[in-house]
């Protein structure tokens, strides 16, 4: 059985334990106080398990530093689109998983069900999801199609990426091929 894991991170108070507990049936998702860890697991078929998991004390990552990068599916960063002075804390706690490894991530703007919530895109801008390897999705977290949206949304960034890489992979053998014809 192949195992993957996706790593959720926000401030206090971003809506990572609500995504979480929405993502799917309540028995499949459990707090590990001793690990200091939340988790969400989905059971994709016989073959293939997913991990979501984040830590309780949002500012630790060495769960994640315990991860082979070949496992790790990319990031969920939430934020609270209604406390802008956690932005600069989720920027870099983005940064932080970034360093580790460069994988598609997820910005979800939660919340955005409250009056004067930030829009994704003012998100974006103050936190940085402008790169081709991430996106930025408004989200409602204790909402179960908000927070399945919102997986989806990196599951189509992995996606996009192995497209990506096909590509690439196409090219280099056009041109060993057309090296090999002259």
């Amino acid at each position: 059985m192949t195992t993957l894991y996706a790593f959720v991170t926000g401030p206090e108070g971003a809506g990572k334990s609500s995504f979480l507990y929405a993502l799917g049936d309540p028995a499949d998702y459990w707090v590990d106080e001793d690990a200091g860890l939340e988790y969400r697991y989905l059971a994709v078929d016989d073959s293939l398990e997913v991990y979501l998991f984040c830590s309780l004390d949002a500012s630790r990552f060495d769960r994640l530093l315990e991860l082979e990068q070949r496992d790790l599916l990319g990031y969920i960063v939430m934020v609270d689109s209604t406390d802008r002075g956690t932005w600069a804390e989720a920027q870099a706690m983005m940064a932080n998983c970034r360093g580790f490894a460069l994988l598609p991530t997820v910005i979800g703007a939660n919340k955005q069900d409250i009056a004067g919530a930030a829009t994704p895109n003012e998100i974006a801008v103050a936190v940085g999801g402008l790169d081709a390897m991430t996106r930025v999705q408004g989200a409602v977290a204790p909402n179960p199609d908000s927070a399945r949206n919102l997986f989806l949304q990196l599951l189509y960034s992995v996606n996009h990426e192995i497209e990506r890489l096909d590509a690439l992979i196409a090219e280099l053998e056009r041109l060993a091929a057309e090296r090999d014809s002259t």
